[in-house]
């Protein structure tokens, strides 16, 4: 018992689904395509469970609200994972509860973007707990009071975004549904300030504790948007071929990272050093955010940079993850 998938979006030429300036219609396709992909998958799991119609018959129900054009959110996303977990791991007792969840979350098409506390995001605070697990503590739970006083900063952010990087500003708006306002783990030696994952695609975490102006915001946007991006354009293939196991020096970590993670931070670097020296020329800045915004840029450019060299050392890149970095090298040289 399967859905029948509605016809693939047809994908962009090369220059423009590996641009490294925003795109907007990459981003269109880049969401839809994270559908499909669902879609699919969803598909799948009703053929592997066809001999429990209970199950079954609603994941393809999901799968063809999807097929059909349903957007939805990171809670949708995030519950097939753990579906599929709990049918690799073979515990299908669970699985009940979750299928209801799931089919719960693609009967309605997603809600505007919005920005709610980590303690009081419902679903999504669930589903981060068991996907996470231990990890789950490294993003805490925030008040009320300081997610309000983010999504101010975060509307001025946008408004910024919207009028000096309008292109910047339509691809957030195509792949980010969900920000969740989190503080970071007390006593921790270091503390994240933003962060996504595939398995949430949509979802946006921040730390109220940092981005405390407009132009801040701009960046850690143009950064997240960026991660974001890198995941919905590796659906086929990964950008490394390095295993997970060896680490590298990280330009933004003080750990040692797998080279998908130096990649990573490498690409958004560039990305947040373009947002800033764009946003730097715009003529909307007043003159000490236009200096800070070059000083960030200078910082984004030499963390580029030197992820860049641990990548050209070791990197062994995939056809994607080479015609992405090319991109971002180009303009870097430009």
């Amino acid at each position: 018992m399967s859905a029948t998938p509605s016809a693939r979006a047809t994908t962009p030429p090369d220059d423009t689904l590996y641009s490294f300036v925003p795109n907007p219609a990459r981003a269109a396709f880049v969401d839809a395509r994270m559908h499909q992909e669902l879609a699919a998958s969803l598909s799948h799991l009703a053929e592997a469970t066809e001999d429990r119609p209970e199950l079954s018959a609603p994941l393809a129900a999901a799968a063809g609200r999807l097929a059909d054009g349903l957007r939805v959110g990171p809670e949708a996303f995030a519950r097939y994972f753990h579906i599929a977990s709990l049918l690799l791991d073979e515990t299908p007792e669970a699985l009940p509860e979750h299928i209801a969840a799931l089919s719960a979350a693609t009967r309605q098409p997603r809600p505007p973007r919005t920005t709610v506390p980590r303690g009081g995001a419902g679903e999504i605070d669930t589903l981060l707990d068991l996907r996470m697990g231990e990890d789950a503590a490294n993003f805490a739970p925030s008040t009320g009071a300081a997610a309000a006083e983010l999504a101010g900063r975060l509307a001025e952010g946008f408004a910024l975004m919207q009028e000096a990087l309008p292109d910047l500003h339509a691809e957030l708006s195509a792949i980010v549904h969900r920000i969740v306002a989190a503080e970071g783990r007390k006593g921790a030696k270091t503390q994240f300030d933003g962060a996504s994952h595939y398995q949430f695609w949509g979802l946006l975490l921040l730390n109220p504790a940092f981005h405390k102006t407009r132009l801040a915001i701009v960046e850690v946007l143009a950064h997240e948007a960026s991660h974001s991006l890198l995941f919905g354009l590796t659906i086929d293939e990964p950008l490394v071929f390095n295993p997970d196991e060896d680490l590298y020096p990280s330009p933004l970590r003080i750990d040692p990272r797998p080279m998908d993670g130096i990649y990573h931070a490498a690409y958004v670097s560039a990305r947040m050093a373009w947002a800033m020296e764009t946003i730097a020329a715009s003529g909307l800045l007043s003159a000490p955010e236009r200096e800070a915004a070059l000083e960030a840029a200078a910082s984004d450019r030499a963390n580029f940079a030197s992820g860049l060299s641990v990548i050209d050392a070791h990197g062994d890149l995939s056809p994607t993850g080479a015609a992405v970095l090319a991109r971002a090298r180009d303009w870097i040289a430009a």
